[in-house]
């Protein structure tokens, strides 16, 4: 019987995981800026050029890279009398 991954193991891995996600959005923020950016000019005012805006002024990114990095950063407890 295989064991099971521990929960600093877990918690661990779900922080990269957000890592990961974080990074495919940063991603796709680019490829939306650079569309944005390439707009034809009577375009960007319409309601593409707002709703690309929505995506690449997003406040969330920056939250959520401070949030990530909070949590990879907690101390976890070992449990039983080891702390």
């Amino acid at each position: 019987m295989a064991k099971s991954e521990s929960r600093p193991e877990r918690w661990s891995k779900a922080v990269a995981d957000i890592r990961s996600g974080l990074e495919a959005l940063t991603d796709l923020k680019d490829e939306y800026q650079d569309w944005l950016d390439n707009l034809p000019e009577n375009l960007q005012e319409g309601a593409t050029a707002e709703k690309l805006n929505e995506v690449v002024d997003a406040s969330f990114y920056d939250e959520i890279e401070s949030a990530v990095d909070e949590a990879d950063a907690i101390e976890l407890p070992k449990g039983f009398g080891k702390d």
